[in-house]
């Protein structure tokens, strides 16, 4: 089976510091890639080098076959098939609930405002978010907040989705309700690539974890193998550290 995305060789440097040093990962259809570590190990970096929004310094990502570096590739249409939901929602203060799902479809997508409102709130539903869809974000909960992050994002009908550290901005008792949304995309076959402090949600939905230290992929293996038995020393370390 052809990956979906293929990383080679990928290095991303800041100044003169080497945050990622050589990564060569393979991503399926309908995997669940968990990616945890340390902070600073690189794996929020790696995750925005996926859909440029941190160019990298060498190497090559390609998606759908498509090499990502070629100056030919239309960003918009990267991005589109290439969903992000960051730890800040990055939701507009000036527009409703509603209008944040649809502002990108018909834009970049060229979507009628009908259609784009009709998918928008199938999606709002489907994150249990329809009730608010004509709210302003700013009166949501962080929880709230991020499940329409989630819904935004799908309303491009995107190939892949990346999250990066959805829940770590979330008061403890928002996370599950977020990550409830998640699980309910991993099972309906959503490729997901995942960076995560959750181990639970790594152990229980991932079908492969990777772990990053100090800007490589140090381990990587199913969720039962790297959380019953890893390997490394530094894997070991980190578990202990994260797991009570």
């Amino acid at each position: 089976m052809e990956p979906v995305i293929k990383i080679r060789d990928l290095k991303k440097s800041f100044s003169n510091v080497e945050v990622l040093k050589g990564i060569n990962l393979d991503i399926y259809d309908s995997e669940v890639l968990c990616i945890i570590g340390s902070s600073g190990s690189g794996k929020s970096t790696l995750l925005r080098c996926l859909n440029l929004l941190e160019e990298p310094t060498s190497g090559e990502i390609s998606f759908d076959n498509q090499n990502l570096q070629d100056y030919s590739v239309d960003l918009n249409q990267l991005r589109a098939k290439m969903g992000m939901v960051f730890q800040s929602f990055n939701l507009f203060n000036n527009m409703n609930v509603l209008s944040n799902c649809t502002i990108s479809p018909m834009k970049v997508l060229h979507t009628s405002k009908e259609e784009a409102n009709k998918n928008a709130l199938e999606l709002l539903d489907l994150v249990g978010m329809k009730d608010f869809a004509y709210q302003n974000p700013k009166k949501l909960s962080g929880g709230q907040k991020q499940r329409v992050a989630i819904a935004r994002a799908l309303a491009m009908n995107p190939k892949v989705m990346l999250f990066d550290e959805p829940t770590s901005a979330l008061d403890p008792e928002m996370v599950g309700e977020v990550l409830e949304v998640m699980n309910s995309l991993a099972k309906k076959g959503m490729t997901m690539i995942v960076v995560t402090h959750e181990m639970g949600f790594a152990r229980d939905v991932a079908t492969r974890v990777i772990f990053m230290d100090g800007g490589v992929v140090l381990e990587e293996n199913t969720p039962k193998l790297i959380f019953s038995s890893p390997k490394e020393e530094r894997t070991k370390a980190f578990l202990r550290r994260v797991i009570n």
